[in-house]
């Protein structure tokens, strides 16, 4: 990868952490390189949160992040090299950038993402930014929405956006 674009990368999620306390990265879990817990390692889609007040170090550096994350509770090891990086934001305020070059083929042809999009803090400016299209309007109070069926064998975690219940745990104190 263009050293222009790993570091492109790196000062993006490193701002987004230090401006707005936590980020999304995207990434193709497939790269040579990544190491991600063996049941995401086939995820070209692959999502992790990176939060400024995470007890562990995040370290960002000139090849790629790493870190260790918790999945399920289970703490992992993750390293996300550059090259499989195609995506960082804030998934709260939408600021960050998508990668189409980085982006896996399927992900861009489902997206219709032909250019690099970015959305970033007001005053912010990185090398060479898109503004990317106005958010579609959610739908009126009585308008009718439009349902899409998603091909799978319902394996996948919800959408995000959607909650599942989890139990509700049983603490009690021992002396």
């Amino acid at each position: 990868m263009e050293s222009a674009i790993a570091a492109q990368k790196a000062e993006l999620v490193r701002l987004i952490l230090e401006s707005e306390g936590r980020v999304m990265l995207c990434l193709d879990a497939t790269w040579p390189g990544v190491a991600v817990p063996r049941r995401f390692a086939g995820d070209i889609g692959l999502r992790l949160i990176l939060n400024r007040t995470m007890p562990q170090p995040i370290h960002i550096g000139p090849e790629g992040i790493e870190s260790e994350l918790r999945f399920g509770g289970i703490p992992h090891y993750c390293v996300v090299p550059y090259d499989a990086l195609w995506g960082a934001f804030n998934p709260d305020s939408r600021h960050g950038m998508f990668w189409a070059d980085s982006m896996p083929e399927e992900i861009r042809a489902r997206h219709g993402m032909e250019e690099s999009m970015v959305r970033l803090p007001e005053g912010v400016v990185l090398p060479n930014p898109i503004e990317p299209p106005e958010p579609p309007t959610p739908p009126v109070r009585g308008e009718r929405v439009a349902l899409r069926v998603i091909e799978g064998d319902g394996a996948a975690t919800p959408p995000s956006g959607t909650t599942a219940k989890r139990p509700r745990p049983n603490l009690r104190v021992v002396s």
